[in-house]
């Protein structure tokens, strides 16, 4: 979009944080990491969205924005250590927005308060089997609200990359050395890291963790960049810099849209899968509009636009028949969401989790 057109969306509110970064980029400008709804919700003393780039776009908050007249306050998190580090430094928002597999760490890190799912009028058209993950509840009290499933795999450019068999190998192909990128996210990289060396990534021993570490070691430099963001990933597919990095469904479709030619892999020793979804802090200032906030992102239409726009799975079973069949095959995801997510590597908690972040960390910094 050119300059005038970027503005008109972003002053009628239509276009979100995501594509006017983008777009600012594009035309030249920088920004700040303060976004333009943080300005907009401030007067009107909105709930606060602490959550992954994506997810701050008004179709996912519609009946919020209804009844608010306006769209949260947003902040974003490159991962949900940082997240975590930050909310117990004193930051208090009202909603976050972490993966099921640290829902217990928060809650035992003193982040978090029960949530009365009886004040949720879609609760009762969520997928049942994401009520109960382990660990998302705790003495028969509710800590987390399923929101959003989906795959991490490698998305790459099949016009420039020469593969016989889908593998996680493809993250350590000499052939594509400073043309490859992976999450700078320890969550993300060490798990299909460890699926690729044939090791449970959640119940590492200290001879597997060394085992990881010396292939991370090995990728580190074939890899371009880093990532804290999937814009970063998109953009450098898009423009060739990179020919493959390890992503969600939503850049699938987001670049096959744009002609883009990639394939979201599903890799012969496992895809990755997951479920994110919604928490309230313990302190959240104003709790009345956070369960507004998750009450309206549970809804069928914003499913529907998780599915047809970002290719996730959403909670709410009614999302499915809002979006159709055809949708939902496009996005690569089932009505059989238990079946999905065990088809893949469920992400879980790392039994070792504060060596496996050290380890990382060190690998990313060359030590």
């Amino acid at each position: 979009m050119d300059k005038n057109e970027m503005m008109d969306r972003l002053a009628a509110g239509t276009l979100s944080r995501r594509n006017m970064l983008k777009g600012l980029s594009a035309l030249g400008i920088g920004v700040t990491m303060t976004p333009y709804f943080h300005n907009q919700a401030m007067a009107a003393a909105q709930a606060t969205y602490f959550t992954w780039e994506g997810y701050e776009v008004p179709e996912l908050h519609g009946d919020y924005i209804k009844k608010h007249k306006a769209s949260p306050e947003v902040s974003i998190f490159a991962d949900e250590g940082e997240a975590l580090q930050k909310m117990i430094a004193g930051y208090t928002p009202d909603v976050a927005h972490p993966c099921s597999y640290n829902v217990n760490l928060w809650r035992e890190a003193g982040v978090l308060q029960s949530i009365d799912t009886s004040r949720l009028s879609n609760w009762g058209d969520l997928v049942s089997s994401l009520k109960v993950i382990p660990g998302t509840q705790h003495e028969g009290k509710q800590f987390f609200v399923p929101f959003d499933w989906g795959n991490t795999s490698i998305l790459y450019r099949t016009d420039l990359v020469d593969i016989k068999e889908e593998s996680w190998g493809l993250m350590w192909d000499e052939r594509y050395k400073g043309r490859l990128a992976t999450f700078s996210g320890a969550n993300e990289t060490v798990p299909y890291t460890a699926v690729y060396a044939g090791i449970d990534p959640w119940n590492m021993s200290d001879a597997d963790l060394a085992k990881v570490r010396a292939l991370l070691e090995k990728q580190r430099p074939l890899i371009r960049f880093y990532a804290d963001d999937v814009s970063s990933i998109e953009q450098g597919l898009a423009s060739g810099e990179i020919v493959a990095g390890s992503t969600w469904n939503s850049s699938n479709v987001l670049l096959k849209s744009e002609g883009v030619p990639v394939k979201f892999m599903n890799p012969k020793e496992g895809i990755m899968t997951w479920v994110c979804g919604l928490v309230i802090h313990k302190d959240a200032p104003n709790l009345d509009a956070a369960y507004d906030l998750i009450d309206a992102m549970l809804s069928p239409e914003a499913g529907k636009f998780m599915i047809v726009d970002y290719g996730y799975g959403h909670s709410n079973t009614k999302s499915f028949d809002a979006a159709g069949d055809e949708a939902i095959e496009a996005a690569g995801l089932s009505r059989d969401v238990e079946a999905f997510l065990k088809a893949g590597v469920f992400s879980n908690e790392f039994k070792n989790r504060d060596e496996v972040l050290k380890m990382f960390e060190e690998v990313k910094a060359g030590l």
